[in-house]
């Protein structure tokens, strides 16, 4: 049951991810890259985080410990908008994948991020999905203000769609 509801998060997280990066594609890239009001200061700096904390969260969960490395240390260069988006989308179809090999004795064990806090398996994937929820609600209001509205990104709508 408890994997169920993560592959359905995990479907909802990688439509939206999909959603934005896709309208992202209609703002010039200068235009993306140039300073605004988000938490990582432009929205392409804000869409490569987003990307980069579901491989490094998803890595630890699977045991290896990326640390203070980012994503593009390890596959290479993500420097442009298309390929930032395809490799999120292949991101999203691996953490599907890999929530689906879990049994409950997996998603329950717990894992030590640090040496101060410890939480099971199902509860670091949870954040790791709701994490980009935060980073893709500043984004759609960006990607509004310019003319390119994301639309509803409600959980429900979306899993109808798929």
């Amino acid at each position: 049951m408890l994997r169920d509801a993560l592959i359905a998060t995990a479907r909802y997280h990688a439509w939206a991810n999909d959603r934005v990066l896709t309208l992202a594609a209609e703002i010039a890239d200068e235009e993306l890259r140039a300073p605004a009001s988000l938490d990582h200061g432009t929205a392409w700096d804000t869409l490569r985080h987003l990307v980069d904390v579901d491989w490094s969260w998803r890595k630890f969960c699977i045991g290896e410990d990326v640390g203070e490395r980012y994503v593009w240390d390890y596959v290479g260069p993500l420097e442009d908008l298309a390929t930032l988006h395809a490799f999120s989308n292949e991101e999203d179809a691996t953490l599907r994948s890999y929530l689906g090999s879990l049994d409950e004795g997996a998603l329950a064990e717990v894992l030590h991020p640090s040496e101060d806090f410890s939480a099971p398996r199902w509860l670091i994937l949870s954040h790791l999905m709701n994490h980009g929820t935060q980073h893709r609600t500043e984004l759609a209001r960006y990607l509004t203000d310019r003319g390119h509205s994301p639309g509803d990104l409600d959980l429900l709508d979306a899993l109808e769609l798929s």
